[in-house]
């Protein structure tokens, strides 16, 4: 059955809804929905969804509304559904008119109703018509062809899969943090097939009877595997170990109709997860607000109670930026990296302007509050969902009492932009290291700043531009090692030789003044000011 806009507002959940606009374009077809959770999601639409917002996202764009209407019907979207009421009291007449003009519907979801109790059906829907297209000879058993139902999990059809095909099998998807395999408990073969799928440079071939599929051999085993889904610049895997025997046609038909219903399965997850997603962006956007009242936080903690978390009393604020990196590729990780956090504690993820990241970190684990502890599991999170190819940055604020979040959104900027601006390289940054940068960061202070780091330090910064030797850094790690030679070789991994001839360079290019204590402090000043210069 073809699900039209018409027949979602004929759905059970919308019973006491209404159509607002849009009268003649109750035809359109609705193959999906999604929840917008920012002002600009409109941009990530794949056509033909049933776009849904409580209308929080919508207040930044008040002024323009008309234009976000027109950016819906160029994207492709079915519909777009309105909570009122909490946010957005009423539409904007140039809003509905704009509607009207173009035959899109804009419908009023009621105030008690559930996302998934509209999502749900649609993706049902969708699931059973996709499953349906697939002719009977390719169905394989009874147990399978239920699993086209929506109740049934991703782990109950890797399950029957791998019984039916007597070899263990994985599905991956980077982008929304799964890695599920049957048998599911972890074993060697499991490892060595996801090491031998993640590398390179094995020997493949491209199975003629079936193209889309392909084997691998290495690492003392063969795997089959094929894509399930390529968007946002991440791809989906669905991986056959030829443990116990080679798959036959027969299997890999098998395997295409599984390709069908892990797919579909995989969009049924990330509907009821986007519900969750948008609480977190609300919650999120309102307390990075410094006008936020008492009265609003208190509603805000009590909508958050009630899907089933609560707000702690102090949290550790984190910005993630991905810098130069296209549309659908900041989609890609901003979700994976949100799916990757959310599975740790009751961190709260939302996404500011699409290519920033904000993570709210509980204090109550006194581990995670620890700033080591950041910069390692940011920098994992970040290499996990495969951001080896962009550049990021990352910024870690202070500890900070929940209603008072947005100073630690403000300090997470702040540390953020200055990595940004002293660093070359993706990194994490921390608000505590910047205390002494902000002193002399000010636009007014560059001149002094410059000056005082080329009086300095000039002679040493000629020297390495022309000689492409690194004299400064061998002279800023001898002077945190209070000047131990041995210490320095160490952490820059060279003899102690070569630690002492360059030393003996930076001496005599300074005019013997390097090594002497009074003048110590001024030379510990211009290498930590050395960032700050262009």
């Amino acid at each position: 059955m073809v699900l039209t806009i018409g027949k979602v507002m004929a759905l059970p959940a919308m019973q006491e809804g209404c159509l607002l606009a849009g009268h003649e374009g109750l035809d359109r077809v609705v193959k999906t929905a999604t929840v917008l959770d920012a002002p600009d999601a409109v941009r990530w639409l794949r056509g033909e969804e049933l776009a849904l917002t409580s209308t929080y996202p919508l207040l930044q764009l008040r002024h323009s509304l008309d234009h976000f209407v027109e950016e819906l019907v160029e994207h492709g979207a079915s519909g777009l559904g309105l909570k009122l009421n909490r946010y957005m009291k009423r539409v904007p007449q140039k809003m509905i008119d704009c509607a009207n003009a173009l035959n899109f519907p804009i419908i009023v979801v009621p105030e008690d109703v559930a996302w998934v109790e509209i999502i749900t059906p649609i993706m049902s829907n969708y699931f059973e018509a996709k499953a349906g297209s697939v002719s009977q000879s390719e169905l394989f058993g009874e147990r399978m062809g239920k699993l086209s139902l929506v109740d049934s999990t991703l782990q109950d059809l890797l399950d029957d899969l791998n019984a039916l095909l007597a070899n263990p099998v994985i599905v991956s998807s980077p982008m929304d943090g799964l890695v599920l395999h049957a048998p599911s408990k972890p074993s060697k073969d499991i490892a060595d097939a996801r090491a031998l799928l993640e590398e390179e440079g094995w020997p493949s071939e491209t199975i003629q009877s079936h193209k889309t599929f392909t084997r691998r051999t290495g690492h003392n085993t063969s795997i089959v595997f094929t894509s399930y889904e390529q968007s946002n610049g991440m791809i989906g895997t669905l991986v056959v170990i030829e443990r116990n025997r080679k798959l036959t046609n027969e299997d890999l038909d098998h395997l295409g109709y599984a390709k069908v219903l892990i797919s579909l399965k995989v969009r049924q997850i990330r509907a009821d997860q986007s519900t969750i997603f948008e609480r977190q962006n609300e919650l999120v956007l309102s307390l990075i607000d410094r006008t936020l009242g008492s009265q609003t936080y208190a509603a805000l903690t009590a909508r958050y109670s009630a899907i089933g978390r609560h707000l702690h009393a102090r949290y550790v604020g984190i910005v993630v930026a991905f810098h130069d990196a296209a549309a659908d590729r900041l989609l890609g990780l901003s979700n994976a990296l949100r799916v990757h956090f959310s599975q740790h504690g009751e961190t709260i993820t939302a996404v500011i302007a699409n290519n920033r990241v904000v993570l709210m970190a509980p204090e109550d684990d006194e581990v995670l509050c620890q700033p080591d502890f950041f910069r390692e599991h940011v920098d994992k999170g970040l290499k996990g969902i495969g951001a080896d190819d962009v550049l990021w940055s990352a910024g870690i604020s202070q500890v900070t009492a929940v209603e008072h979040f947005y100073r630690a959104y403000e300090q997470a900027v702040q540390a953020l932009e200055h990595g940004r601006s002293t660093s070359k390289t993706s990194g994490v940054f921390l608000y505590d290291d910047t205390g002494f940068y902000r002193l002399f960061s000010k636009s007014s202070m560059q001149p002094d700043v410059n000056r005082f780091v080329n009086e300095w330090l000039g002679t040493l910064i000629d020297h390495d531009k022309e000689h492409r030797v690194d004299l400064i850094e061998t002279f800023r790690v001898f002077l945190d090692a209070n000047g131990n030679y041995r210490e320095t070789a160490r952490v820059l991994n060279l003899h102690h030789n070569t630690v002492r001839y360059r030393i003996s360079q930076v001496t005599e290019l300074t005019g013997k003044k390097a090594l002497q204590p009074k003048l110590r402090l001024h030379y510990h000043l211009a290498l930590k000011l050395l960032p700050l210069v262009s």
